[in-house]
């Protein structure tokens, strides 16, 4: 495991995310397969990315 890595998944569930072509941030409440659903705007947007969609706010 490197320094970055959880076991081969990219993210986890209260992770902060930037979704790539919105360029909106938000927090990720559940994984559903290889989709992970994004809580934006304090919940006004819910919708499911792929991981290549996503990439981790800091």
């Amino acid at each position: 495991m490197g320094l970055f890595g959880n076991s081969g998944n990219e993210f986890q569930v209260g992770d902060k995310v930037r979704v790539k072509y919105r360029n909106q941030e938000g927090y990720i409440i559940d994984k559903n397969g290889s989709l992970y659903m994004v809580s934006i705007n304090n919940g006004q947007i819910v919708e499911s990315y792929s991981a290549s969609d996503l990439e981790k706010c800091w």
